[in-house]
């Protein structure tokens, strides 16, 4: 009984407290936003990731290693 009461307590103490009147809760100031802004998700350069010229050279040596993997794994 005691458990019951306890979370029906929890539920409704969240229920109490989704109950909003703003739209977000975690904006607290509504500035416009241009085309000049700069957010994280705003494509940059598109060579920012210095990984990206490697990417043949990975895969390719991820198919040697796997080779070489294998034959040694063969002989054994």
């Amino acid at each position: 009984m005691k458990k019951i009461l306890i979370t029906c307590s929890i539920v409704l103490s969240g229920l109490g407290f989704a109950q909003s009147l703003d739209d977000n809760s975690y904006v607290y100031e509504k500035t416009p936003v241009t085309q000049e802004d700069t957010f994280p998700g705003n494509p940059g350069d598109p060579n920012a990731s210095p990984i990206d010229q490697y990417i043949p050279f990975l895969l390719l040596t991820a198919i040697v290693m796997l080779i070489v993997l294998k034959r040694k794994q063969k002989t054994v």
